[in-house]
C-alpha cells in the first residue's frame, strides 16, 4: 500500500501536544529570496581555501576543474529538488528521511549536524570573518569580534525570516559584486602565456582537484529546511537550484580564470592565501579593502547568516515528533520565529567560539556532519516513487528513469570520497573518537527516548506513518 492511500490514518497513542509549531510559520519567501540564501549558502569560505590547494595541484587547469566540479552536486542535487517540489515542507533535511527511510537514522543524522553546525560550522565561520576583518584592524580581538558577529545574526533572525532573507539579499549582491571586481580585474592583467601546457600536472591531478572543487559548490541543500515558509514551493524550489548553480559556476569559473592568468600561476600558488596575494598585486588600495570585505568577509557571513536562517527547522519537526520536549519549540507570538532554539544555537555557538578549538578541528567536524546528513535524504529520494506514486507523478519536477537513479549515486560518491578525505585529515584517534562518540550518543538518546514515549503509549515507529506535509 502506498503512502498516498494512507493519509488519512491516525497515530495511535499520541496526544495533540504542542500546537504544532511549525504551523505558525509564514510563507514569506519568494524565488528571489531563497535563491539569494541559496548562493549565499553555497559561496562561502571554501573559494578561498580551495583555489590555492587546487591551484597547486592542476596548475593552469584550474578553471576546467571548477567548472566540471559542479555536475556532480548540480547532479547529487536534483533529487532534493524533486522531494521539496513533490512535498514541500519544512524541516526536509529530517523530514524526508524520517517519513521515507527510518525515524532513528533521521533523528541520528540530525544529531550529528547540530555538533557540525552549531558547534562547528557557526564558530568556524565567525572567527575566520574576525581573522579577515583583523586584517585592517589589528588590534581588533579575533574572539570577541566573532562572538560578536553570532550576536548580530542571533538578533536578526530573531526578529524573523523575512528581514534575514532582505539582509542576506544585500550581502550577496556585495559579494558576487566583489568576486566579479576581482576577477574583471584579474582579467584585465591576463596573460595567455599563464595557461600554456594547460595539462602539465596530469589528468590524475586534475581529477583530485576537481573531486576537491566540488566541495565549494555545497551548501544550497539547506533551502528544502524552508519549504513551509516559501511562497509556491513546488514550483520555487526547483527553480532556486536551477538558478544558484549557474550563478556559482559562472562566478567560480571568472575567479579561476583570473586567479590562474593574473600572475605566474607557480608564484600565486605558494602563497598563503592566493587571492589575497593577487588583489595586493592587482587592486589599488580601496579596490583591496573592497575584495577583501565584500568578497572573503561576506562570502562567511553570508554563510554565517544562512545557517541561522535554516538551522531551527529540522528541530521543529523532531520536536513536534515527540523526540525532544515540546516547549523547546516555541514559537514567538510576535515575529513567528523560534526564538528558545535560536538562543539555544546562539549559546552552543560562543560555547563554541570560546572552547579555543582549533580552526582545523572545527572546518572537520562542520565539513562531516554537512556531508552525512545528505545520506538518509539520497536514500528517501530513492524510495519516494514508491511510496508516494501520486505525489511523484503530479510533482512540478521529478527525476524519471535512469536519472534518479545516476543523480543519487552521485551523491554517494560524493559522501564517501569526503567521509574519507576529511577522516584522513583529522590524523587523529582522539578527534576521531570524539565525533563518533557524540555520533553514538545521539543513537543512545533515541532508544532512550523511544523507550521512555513507549511507556507514555507512543510508538516512535509510528512516525513513519505520518502526513503531515506542510
Amino acid at each position: 500500500m502506498s503512502r498516498d492511500d494512507q493519509t488519512s490514518n491516525t497515530i495511535d497513542g499520541e496526544k495533540a501536544m504542542n500546537s504544532n509549531q511549525t504551523m505558525n510559520l509564514k510563507r514569506v519567501l519568494g524565488l528571489a529570496g531563497v535563491t539569494f540564501i541559496a548562493v549565499g549558502f553555497t559561496i562561502g569560505g571554501g573559494i578561498f581555501v580551495f583555489t590555492g590547494i587546487v591551484l597547486k595541484m592542476v596548475g593552469p587547469a584550474l578553471p576546467l576543474a571548477y567548472l566540471l566540479a559542479v555536475i556532480p552536486v548540480f547532479l547529487s542535487m536534483l533529487p532534493l529538488a524533486m522531494l521539496g517540489s513533490a512535498i514541500p515542507s519544512v524541516g526536509g533535511n529530517y523530514k524526508y528521511p524520517s517519513r521515507m527511510v527510518s525515524p532513528g537514522v533521521a533523528f541520528a543524522g540530525i544529531w550529528i549536524y547540530v555538533l557540525a553546525t552549531f558547534f562547528g560550522q557557526i564558530p568556524l565561520y565567525s572567527i575566520s570573518c574576525a581573522r579577515y576583518i583583523a586584517t585592517f584592524f589589528p588590534a581588533m580581538s579575533v574572539q570577541c569580534m566573532a562572538i560578536v558577529l553570532v550576536t548580530v545574526f542571533y538578533l536578526v533572525n530573531l526578529i524573523g525570516i523575512k528581514p534575514a532573507s532582505v539582509l542576506q539579499a544585500i550581502m550577496v549582491i556585495i559579494l558576487v559584486s566583489a568576486l566579479l571586481y576581482f576577477s574583471f580585474a584579474g582579467i584585465v592583467h591576463l596573460d595567455v602565456k599563464n595557461f600554456e601546457n594547460f595539462f602539465q600536472k596530469g589528468i590524475g591531478n586534475l581529477a583530485v582537484g576537481i573531486a576537491l572543487l566540488t566541495f565549494t559548490y555545497l551548501g544550497s541543500n539547506g533551502i528544502i529546511e524552508l519549504g513551509g515558509e516559501i511562497k509556491d514551493p513546488e514550483k520555487t524550489i526547483p527553480r532556486a537550484y536551477f538558478i544558484t548553480f549557474p550563478i556559482v559556476a559562472i562566478v567560480y569559473l571568472l575567479v579561476a580564470i583570473a586567479a590562474t592568468g593574473a600572475l605566474p600561476w607557480h608564484a600565486t600558488s605558494q602563497a598563503a592565501e592566493p587571492l589575497v596575494f593577487i588583489s595586493k598585486s592587482i587592486l589599488n588600495s580601496a579596490g583591496f579593502m573592497f575584495f577583501i570585505l565584500g568578497g572573503a568577509v561576506l562570502a562567511l557571513i553570508t554563510t554565517l547568516n544562512a545557517l541561522f536562517i535554516v538551522g531551527t527547522k529540522s528541530l521543529l519537526i523532531i520536536i513536534n515528533d515527540r523526540l525532544l520536549p515540546a516547549w523547546l519549540g516555541d514559537v514567538h507570538k510576535k515575529f513567528a520565529t523560534p526564538h528558545i532554539l535560536l538562543t539555544i544555537i546562539w549559546l552552543l555557538s560562543l560555547a563554541g567560539i570560546l572552547s579555543n578549538f582549533s580552526i582545523e578541528t572545527f572546518a572537520s567536524y562542520s565539513a562531516l556532519g554537512g556531508i552525512i546528513i545528505f545520506l538518509p535524504i539520497l536514500i528517501a529520494a530513492l524510495r519516494f516513487p514508491k511510496l508516494y506514486p501520486e505525489r511523484y507523478m503530479q510533482a512540478h519536477f521529478k527525476l524519471n528513469g535512469v536519472w534518479l537513479y545516476l543523480c543519487t549515486f552521485a551523491g554517494f560518491i560524493l559522501i564517501v570520497f569526503f567521509c574519507i578525505i576529511i577522516l584522513a585529515d583529522l590524523q587523529s584517534l582522539l578527534k576521531i573518537g570524539l565525533f563518533l562518540l557524540f555520533a553514538l550518543s545521539g543513537v543512545a538518546y533515541y532508544y532512550l527516548r523511544k523507550r521512555f514515549l513507549l511507556r507514555q503509549g507512543f510508538d516512535i515507529v509510528a512516525i513513519a506513518t505520518k502526513e503531515d506535509w506542510r
